[in-house]
C-alpha cells in the first residue's frame, strides 16, 4: 500500500495560501484605519485650528473697539473744530496727502507697520490673555460743520459738529510665542466720529 503524501501535501499547501490571503487581507484593513484615524486626526486639527482663528480674530475686532474709543476720547478733549492746520505734531492725526477733496483715503496696508510713535496712535490691548498691538488715526471726513438738531444758526445756543473719519488697525502680538512660530492675524477699521462744539 502506498501513503497518500501527495494530498497531504496539497492539504498544506491550500493551508498555507489561505493564511496568506489572511495576512494580506489584515495588512490592507490595517492600512486603511491608519489612514482613517490620520484622516480624522488632520480634519480635528484644522477644525481646531479654524476655531482658534475666528475666536482671534473677534478679539481682534474688539482690540479695534477700543483703540476707537481711544482715538474717540483723544479727539474730543481738542479744543473747536481740529484741522490739520491746528493739529501740527499731533501723532495721531491722520496727515494724509489731499489728492481730491473730500473724505481721506483709508491708510494703505504698509502704513500701519511703521507708523508708530510718529504719525499714529497706539496702545496694547489685552483680552482674554491675548495681546493685541492697537494703532490708530483720525482726519476729518471733508465735510463742512453743520448745525446740531436742526438749531437756527441766529440762536446764541446754536451749537455745530463736524464728522471725523477713524481708522484703527488691531494686530495680534507676537509676544510669547514660541521659538520660530508667529500669527499674522488683523483687524482693521474705519468709523465715524462726530465732535460738537
Amino acid at each position: 500500500m502506498m501513503p497518500i503524501t501527495g494530498s497531504y501535501t496539497g492539504i498544506k499547501d491550500g493551508a498555507a495560501r489561505q493564511r496568506g490571503v489572511t495576512l494580506m487581507l489584515v495588512i490592507f484593513v490595517v492600512l486603511a484605519l491608519t489612514f482613517a484615524v490620520l484622516g480624522l486626526v488632520y480634519f480635528v486639527r484644522y477644525g481646531s485650528e479654524v476655531a482658534s482663528n475666528s475666536a482671534v480674530h473677534t478679539e481682534a475686532i474688539q482690540a479695534t473697539d477700543i483703540g476707537l474709543e481711544t482715538a474717540n476720547t483723544l479727539l474730543q478733549q481738542q479744543n473747536g473744530f481740529p484741522e490739520a492746520s491746528n493739529m501740527t505734531g499731533i501723532p495721531w492725526w491722520y496727515n494724509h496727502p489731499p489728492a481730491t477733496p473730500g473724505p481721506p483715503q483709508p491708510p494703505p496696508v504698509g502704513f500701519w507697520t511703521t507708523c508708530a510713535p510718529a504719525s499714529c496712535g497706539e496702545t496694547s490691548v489685552v483680552i482674554n490673555g491675548v495681546t493685541f498691538n492697537v494703532e490708530y488715526v483720525v482726519a476729518p471726513s471733508g465735510l463742512p460743520p453743520a448745525v446740531l438738531n436742526g438749531a437756527s444758526q441766529a440762536s446764541s445756543a446754536t451749537t455745530s459738529y463736524m464728522t471725523y473719519l477713524a481708522y484703527v488697525n488691531a494686530q495680534l502680538s507676537n509676544n510669547g510665542l514660541a521659538a520660530g512660530e508667529s500669527h499674522n492675524m488683523n483687524a482693521d477699521i474705519e468709523a465715524t466720529l462726530r465732535k460738537v462744539a
